[in-house]
């Protein structure tokens, strides 16, 4: 069993376009697929494991809000972020697609840096997204996967290389997401030979797993928990003070 990579569909009937827009999302670790009609999209958004369906939505042309008015009618893709992608002289489209229950728009041309940014921080990998496979091998949440039978980790598609106590550690917070960890827990998940460990010392493999993750551009999800220890949490970004931890280690100490 493998971690499956993100799905965009795109929906389009312009090939160059659907083209760019494949090498764009593809070099950011994503998978695509091409839908050209509003069965077709509908279809595969129901078929397929799709994460956020992509509209272009075109002067002349109807099939982005018709599109998005029968992803949002089907009980199965109701629930799917929809994106309108909104091409020169079709701004006329707006209201059709805001009743047709379109999530958000972008006006064409639109920077791929930014459309990138949206579809990681608001789309795929929301603020407290997670799953676990059936056997307990996969963590994910908030863009990390974790693989405990592997010992591997990616963040948004890149590949993280962490030492035995930062993943142990890191497995922890993630089996316990959102829910505060004290140290004494922290110490017992990544010294498992019970060795006697200093506070400062957890501070310090906890900066580094922060610093790991950090390392894909993502927003910090590891609280600091003052004089107690710390979260998992990716709905309260900014939380986490860089310098947190040395605060910490002089309250501590």
């Amino acid at each position: 069993m493998t971690s499956r990579r993100p799905q965009i569909l795109i929906g389009s009937t312009d090939a160059d376009y659907y083209l760019l827009l494949v090498h764009i999302l593809e070099a950011e670790g994503y998978d695509v697929t091409l839908g050209s009609g509003v069965e077709e999209i509908v279809h595969l958004a129901c078929e397929t494991p799709v994460d956020a369906v992509l509209l272009d939505c075109r002067s002349g042309e109807t099939l982005a809000p018709e599109a998005c008015l029968r992803l949002k009618q089907e009980p199965q893709t109701v629930g799917i972020m929809t994106v309108a992608l909104v091409g020169p002289g079709a701004e006329g489209r707006f209201i059709d697609l805001l009743k047709a229950g379109i999530d958000e728009n972008f006006i064409r041309p639109v920077a791929p840096s930014k459309l990138l940014e949206f579809l990681r921080d608001r789309v795929l990998f929301q603020p407290g997204s997670h799953r676990w496979s059936g056997d307990g091998r996969f963590l994910t949440y908030a863009g990390i996967e974790l693989d405990t039978v592997r010992h591997s980790v990616r963040r948004f598609g890149i590949s993280i290389h962490l030492g035995p106590i930062e993943f142990r550690l890191l497995q922890f917070l993630m089996e316990n997401r959102e829910q505060a960890c004290s140290r004494a827990q922290l110490i017992e998940a990544g010294w498992p030979e019970r060795r006697y460990v200093e506070i400062k010392t957890v501070n310090v493999h906890v900066g580094r797993l922060r610093k790991a993750l950090n390392v894909s551009g993502g927003s910090d999800v590891i609280r600091t928990i003052r004089s107690s220890g710390y979260m998992m949490d990716a709905s309260c970004p900014g939380n986490s003070n860089p310098t947190a931890d040395r605060h910490d280690e002089e309250a501590d100490g």
